[in-house]
């Protein structure tokens, strides 16, 4: 059960069309459409002129009853306007017309923005997609896009048997920063996405145990910028790798912390692949 409606569409070769793009799923009913979210396919539709495929960012529900589930799914551009969508979605439900949503639960919804967020909670919430994709997600190489252009990092790409996703690369946002040099540059986000690798939303490979004492290290010592934990252990990783020596200055129980996984085992290995010129 999905309910499309129809968009106009404007591709970058400046062509109009009408597609039909999907604003709500109920997956007890449309597997297809839950695989389409999860590689990335769902709601992308081809420029009758260019022949281009575009990723239409529109907000969905995602419903899944055998995990209780009921996701509200904005675009990522709307994050600021949280509290606002929070109160129009979820407790006022004024766009629930259409939706097939008799017998639903107060307290059961959810408000994500973007696909990543989405995948992301679909990973804790249900079991049935974790069991399946964790083994895969943990094992499978990861793929680091390296941009030719100056000063874009990439990202760092998995897969599991049908997920996949991006993560973001960033350079450090401190002063003298590895965007000096092209050799600084690639060295820090060589770095980088090996602590992406090691921890992420998706698949960390950090034991329960270990990520505890990681939670316990970065609220007695901060950074200055507030980051979540996965950026955090990103960015603190390759300032480790890059200047140990400083590192340890400016954070002792940090670098304690990292030294201990020195003998940690990464089963995800990281594969480069350049983008954007010769290879």
């Amino acid at each position: 059960m999905a309910l499309k409606t129809a968009y106009v569409i404007r591709c970058g070769c400046k062509a109009r069309f009408t597609a039909r793009v999907c604003e709500y799923v109920f997956v007890d009913y449309n597997q297809d459409l839950k695989e389409d979210i999860l590689s990335g396919e769902f709601n992308r539709v081809d420029c009758p002129s260019c022949g281009q495929k575009l990723f239409v960012e529109i907000p969905f529900l995602y419903r899944d009853e055998k995990n209780r589930l009921f996701i509200w799914v904005c675009s990522n551009k709307d994050k600021s306007k949280r509290k606002k969508l929070e109160k129009e979605l979820i407790e006022k439900k004024t766009r629930l017309e259409c939706h097939f949503v008799e017998g639903v639960e107060p307290g059961k919804e959810r408000l994500v923005f973007g696909r990543e967020e989405l995948v992301r909670l679909l990973l804790r919430e249900d079991a049935g997609l974790k069991k399946s994709e964790g083994g895969w997600l943990r094992k499978n190489p990861v793929v680091q896009l390296v941009m030719e252009e100056d000063n874009v990092p990439g990202c760092l790409v998995f897969q599991g048997k049908k997920i996949r996703v991006a993560i973001p690369l960033a350079f450090s946002s401190d002063a003298g920063s590895p965007k000096d040099s092209p050799e600084a540059r690639k060295k820090w986000l060589k770095h980088y996405a090996a602590g992406v690798n090691i921890h992420n939303p998706y698949s960390s490979l950090l034991p329960s145990r270990i990520n505890n004492e990681w939670e316990k290290v970065r609220m007695k010592e901060p950074l200055r910028k507030k980051e979540d934990e996965f950026e955090d252990f990103a960015s603190s990783w390759a300032r480790f790798k890059v200047d140990p020596k400083g590192f340890r200055e400016r954070f002792p129980e940090r670098r304690r912390f990292f030294d201990s996984l020195k003998g940690m085992e990464i089963p995800r290995k990281v594969q480069t692949l350049r983008v954007g010129g010769a290879k």
